[in-house]
C-alpha cells in the first residue's frame, strides 16, 4: 500500500505526463512553436529530466535564438547535468542578447547566476 507522499508523488508524476502528452500532442500539430516547445522543456525541468529538457531548449535555441527566457533555463539545465562550460557560454549568450533587447532585468538575472556559478 502506498503511503500519502508515495501516493502524490505517483499522482504529480501522472499530472505531469499528462501534460507532456498533451503538449507533444499540439506539436505534432504545430512543430515550430516556440511556447509549446519552451512549455515542453519546463514539463521535462520538473520531472528532473534534464537531457529531454536541454533537448527542447537547444532546439529553440538552435530555431529562435532571439528567445531570451530560454538562456536562463538552458544555463540552468546544464548546470544539472554538471557541465559548467555549456552553461557559461548560454549564461553569457543570454547577456549579449539580453543587452542587444535592453531588458536590463533579465541581463542583471543572466550575470548574477553567472557569478554565482564562476565564483
Amino acid at each position: 500500500m502506498l503511503r500519502k507522499n508515495e501516493f502524490c508523488k505517483v499522482i504529480n508524476n501522472i499530472q505531469y505526463m499528462d501534460r507532456i502528452e498533451t503538449i507533444k500532442h499540439l506539436l505534432t500539430e504545430n512543430p515550430n512553436d516556440i511556447f509549446l516547445n519552451y512549455a515542453l522543456a519546463m514539463e521535462y525541468m520538473s520531472l528532473s529530466d534534464w537531457n529531454s529538457s536541454a533537448v527542447q531548449l537547444e532546439w529553440i535555441r538552435s530555431n529562435h535564438p532571439d528567445y531570451l527566457p530560454l538562456y536562463y533555463q538552458l544555463a540552468h539545465v546544464y548546470e544539472e547535468l554538471s557541465n559548467s562550460n555549456m552553461a557559461i557560454l548560454v549564461y553569457e549568450e543570454g547577456i549579449e542578447l539580453a543587452i542587444k533587447l535592453a531588458d536590463k532585468k533579465t541581463e542583471l538575472e543572466l550575470k548574477s547566476a553567472l557569478e554565482e556559478l564562476t565564483f
